[in-house]
């Protein structure tokens, strides 16, 4: 049996679609199926939300993503933005 695998698609874009308001909610689903052991993401605003459903591993997989990605936007704020002497 091989061992399961994450695989996530990065898509880079130059020029950047507008900014709209949204917001990400987290939680656990609790399906007759799941029993809670599937963590589900949504993201959107209030005319569409799209949902994702996530092993536990996909989510931590996630969530260590973005906070390697919010250390390096930090660290590069810091370099961009030296304080006055």
């Amino acid at each position: 049996m091989s061992d399961q695998t994450l695989d996530l698609e990065t898509v880079i874009r130059r020029d950047r679609p507008t900014a709209t308001d949204g917001s990400i909610q987290v939680s656990t689903d609790s399906t007759d199926v799941t029993e809670g052991s599937r963590v589900l993401l949504g993201f959107g605003d209030d005319r569409e939300v799209t949902f994702a459903v996530l092993t536990p591993t996909e989510a931590q997989t996630i969530a260590t993503a973005l906070e390697q990605a919010a250390q390096q936007a930090a660290a590069a704020d810091t370099l961009e933005d030296p304080t006055d002497e």
